[in-house]
């Protein structure tokens, strides 16, 4: 299974600021995406849509 990994530390804010590579780069948030599954870019944009609209509005922990 091929994977892309991205991933950020605590207090990143820029597109500089985050990490990619093909196994994990042992960040503080890590976002994994399976290349068997999807290689459609906009198909992973609508997916972080979806996960970013969830933290904002249901999730409260651990990091409410």
């Amino acid at each position: 299974m091929a994977s892309r990994f991205y991933g950020v530390n605590v207090g990143a804010m820029q597109p500089k600021d985050v990490t990619e590579g093909a196994s994990t780069n042992s960040t503080a948030v890590e976002l994994q995406v399976d290349l068997s599954k999807t290689t459609d870019k906009l198909q992973v944009i609508q997916a972080l849509t979806s996960i970013l609209s969830y933290l904002e509005t249901v999730e409260s922990n651990p990091i409410g």
